[in-house]
């Protein structure tokens, strides 16, 4: 027998209020027990709302570190492409004087750049290089040997015509002893 029969017996405590006090021990059992249950819902949303948020901070990261990739690479590029130009400009040995075309191929193309004798003669004998300029497309720079192979290092595509360099003991005509 319980203490609420036995209390109910003695006459000590009226049924209606014994009734309430049962009713109110259910509730505040169900409430716990719902309690519970909510706290390990929200405790769980709270945990994938974490989750998730280190999820978008390690993708943001990601994002920058790409970004920052791409930028530096641009920066190098353009680094680059002013230390090209500026070699090229600074040792330029085109002359406004020459009049003898030079013939090259480009790709699939045959460019033409004017020369004197002795540009010619060094030219085929790998002293000299043909560089591509960027004033324009036409743009193209006769240099010495030296300042092609170190552009070769760095920007490649702009070394046009770079022969071996040979020492200069074959004959007038090119062919050697045929």
């Amino acid at each position: 027998m319980s203490l609420r029969d036995e209390l109910l017996k003695a006459g000590l405590v009226p049924s209606d209020q014994a009734k309430k006090l049962e009713s109110e021990t259910r509730k505040q059992a169900h409430q716990a027990k719902k309690s519970k249950t909510l706290a390990a819902e929200e405790a769980a949303r709270q945990a994938e709302a974490r989750q998730r948020a280190s999820a978008e901070v390690a993708h943001k990261r990601e994002q920058d570190r790409q970004l920052n990739l791409k930028r530096e690479a641009e920066k190098k590029r353009r680094e680059q492409a002013a230390r090209a130009r500026q070699l090229i400009d600074s040792h330029r040995l085109n002359d406004a004087e020459a009049e003898s075309p030079y013939n090259f191929q480009e790709g699939r193309f045959i460019r033409s750049i004017r020369v004197t004798s002795a540009q010619r003669k060094a030219l085929a004998l790998g002293r000299m290089a043909i560089l591509r300029g960027d004033r324009n497309q036409y743009d193209f720079a006769l240099a010495p040997r030296e300042i092609a192979l170190k552009l070769a290092e760095f920007a490649p595509e702009r070394v046009l015509l770079l022969y071996d360099e040979s020492n200069g003991d074959e004959t007038e005509d090119g062919w050697g002893d045929w």
